[in-house]
C-alpha cells in the first residue's frame, strides 16, 4: 500500500517585482474520481502583471476539471485530457488579445495514482526525481521529444511517464529556486533517510542567508511503501514447539497400539 507526503514551499513569495508563482494539490473528491490518483500544478509568470495571477489560477483548476472530468479514464488519458483543456484556455486567450503569458509562463503537471506517475511541462521549471540518493532530470524526457503541435499557445506538447518506487521524492522546482536548490541543500536532501516537514524546514531555516536571494515554489511529493498491519497469530517458540510435536507424536503411538493390541 501507497501513501504519498507533499511538502509545498513558497520562498520569498514578495521578494522579486514581477514574480508570481502558485502551487496546487488536488485530490479526489469522492470515490468515483479515487481511480484517477492526485494531479500537482506548479506554476510560475516571470514578467507579470496583477491580472496574471488569475490566470494561473485559472489554468490550474481548468486543468483539474478536465482531469477529472470522466473517472472511467485511466489516469494518462485523464491528464490529456486535463491538459488539452489547459492549451484551449490559452488559446482562447490569444485570440482575445492576451498574449503576455507566451513565454513568460512556466509550469508542469504531475499525476500520480499508487506507483504510476504522467507528468508534463512548460517552459524553464524541473522535475527532478530523487532516487537512492541520485537526482535524475525526468523533463529531459519531455525536452528531447518532438512536440506534438506547431502551435506555440499548445504549451503541453508531449506528456511522458514511469514508474515510481518505494522512497521516491518527486521535486518540483521553479527556475530561480532550482538554482538555491542546486547550490545550497541538494546534497543534504539526497543524504536524508527520510524526508518529513520538520527536516526540510530545518534545511531552509539554515540556508536563511543564502537564500534571500531567491523566490519561487518547491514542491515535493514523497512516496512510502505503507505496512499493512500484521494480523496477530499464537506462537510456540521452539524448545516447546519440540516438546507438543513429541507428546502428540506419542499420543498417535498409545493410540495406534490400543486399536492394533486390544
Amino acid at each position: 500500500m501507497k501513501t504519498m507526503q507533499i511538502f509545498d514551499y513558497h520562498i520569498n513569495p514578495k521578494s522579486k517585482k514581477g514574480l508570481v508563482f502558485k502551487s496546487f494539490y488536488f485530490q479526489p473528491e469522492n470515490e468515483h474520481e479515487r481511480p484517477l490518483g492526485n494531479l500537482c500544478l506548479v506554476g510560475e509568470f516571470t514578467d507579470s502583471l496583477s491580472r496574471d495571477k488569475k490566470i494561473l489560477e485559472d489554468l490550474s483548476h481548468i486543468i483539474k476539471d478536465g482531469f477529472f472530468s470522466d473517472p472511467h479514464k485511466p489516469p494518462l488519458e485523464a491528464l490529456k485530457s486535463g491538459l488539452r483543456k489547459g492549451n484551449q484556455f490559452l488559446e482562447e486567450l490569444s485570440l482575445q488579445g492576451n498574449v503576455r503569458w507566451l513565454g513568460n509562463l512556466n509550469i508542469a503537471a504531475v499525476a500520480v495514482r499508487d506507483f504510476d506517475l504522467h507528468f508534463s511541462k512548460a517552459g524553464n521549471i524541473k522535475l527532478l526525481l530523487l532516487r537512492s540518493g541520485e537526482y535524475h532530470d525526468m523533463g529531459e524526457n519531455l525536452e528531447f521529444q518532438k512536440p506534438s503541435s506547431d502551435k506555440p499557445t499548445q504549451i503541453f506538447s508531449n506528456i511522458a511517464s514511469g514508474n515510481l518506487v518505494d522512497k521516491d521524492r518527486v521535486i518540483i522546482l521553479t527556475q530561480n529556486v532550482f538554482e538555491f536548490f542546486h547550490l545550497h541543500i541538494a546534497e543534504p536532501i539526497a543524504n536524508l533517510a527520510g524526508v518529513t516537514p520538520k527536516t526540510l524546514a530545518n534545511l531552509l531555516k539554515g540556508s536563511k542567508e543564502e537564500m534571500k536571494e531567491y523566490s519561487g515554489a518547491m514542491f515535493v511529493v514523497a512516496i512510502n511503501k505503507k505496512g499493512q498491519k500484521r494480523k496477530w497469530f499464537p506462537t510456540i517458540k521452539t524448545p516447546l514447539g519440540k516438546k507438543i510435536a513429541l507428546i502428540i507424536a506419542l499420543l498417535a503411538i498409545l493410540l495406534a497400539s490400543y486399536w492394533i493390541f486390544r
